[in-house]
């Protein structure tokens, strides 16, 4: 079995891509990569981040094309647009720049669209921003609470792209061109049940109507009103419809991490974590 080479493109964030990644020997790369950075390479990860600008974007997705890179994964991630309709069109350039990356070269390159709805210690960070108050026991919500939500570590993130990129440069039809991961999945109901068990109090839940967020999405663009929409209309559940048997057969290559061991080891509070 032949090595392959793969860069990373900003992978030094959140994202633990470059860290999964180079273990197996890839290396990690600014967002200034021209064809010729590229000569040789297998596979490029696109990790830049939402403050990349569709430009720089586009440009990594060209020069991988040009330096005939055979597996190209986009900056995706997230929440898979097509399951949210018209209230998903705050993140519609993620869509555009894939779209553009799998238009190059006539199509040759395989082009990997990877869906991870939440990064399980991104949305405790951000849960002040989603109406979730840990620390205060009250979650102020839209839509349905007892609907479930998918969720990623950033570690099972990591290692799953590894996984998908060795598996697509040997055989690129192996690997759908678009995927979801599920590490887990969980409602905020069961969420703020997990949190009383730990540390004991009184978790409250008030829900408002999801109809908010879709006029703020419709008028203001709102990101933040986007991702509430999904956690609230379910369309960001994909325990049963994912890749995780592929790229982690039987969790034979590594253990998923479970939001369940998260809040035991944070005791409840994992905003402090």
């Amino acid at each position: 079995m032949s090595p392959i080479t793969v860069a990373i493109a900003g992978g030094t964030g959140q994202l633990a891509t470059a860290k999964e990644l180079q273990a197996q020997g890839a290396e990690v790369y600014d967002s200034n990569i021209t064809p010729k950075t590229l000569e040789g390479v297998d596979a490029v990860v696109n990790a830049l981040g939402m403050s990349a600008s569709k430009e720089v974007n586009d440009n990594l997705a060209k020069a991988a094309a040009e330096a005939g890179v055979r597996v190209y994964i986009p900056n995706e991630f997230g929440m898979d647009l097509k399951l949210l309709g018209p209230y998903g069109k705050p993140y519609a350039q993620k869509s555009i720049m894939s779209n553009y990356a799998r238009e190059l070269n006539g199509g040759s390159m395989k082009v990997i669209s990877i869906y991870t709805a939440a990064f399980l210690e991104v949305v405790f960070m951000m849960a002040p921003l989603i109406g979730v108050d840990i620390e205060n026991g009250v979650f102020n919500l839209f839509g349905d609470p007892a609907k479930p939500f998918s969720y990623n570590s950033l570690r099972d993130i990591g290692l799953s792209v590894a996984s998908m990129v060795l598996l697509a440069t040997r055989d690129p039809a192996s690997i759908p061109d678009h995927v979801h991961l599920s590490g887990g999945a969980i409602s905020w109901v069961d969420l703020a049940k997990l949190i009383e068990k730990e540390r004991g109090g009184k978790v409250t839940i008030n829900i408002g109507d999801i109809k908010i967020l879709e006029e703020k999405i419709e008028k203001e663009n709102d990101r933040l009103s986007a991702g509430r929409y999904a956690f609230g209309s379910g369309a960001a559940d994909y325990s049963a419809n994912n890749v995780n048997g592929l790229v982690n057969p039987g969790e034979s290559l590594w253990k998923w991490d479970t939001i369940e061991e998260y809040v035991h080891r944070t005791k409840g509070l994992p905003t402090r974590d």
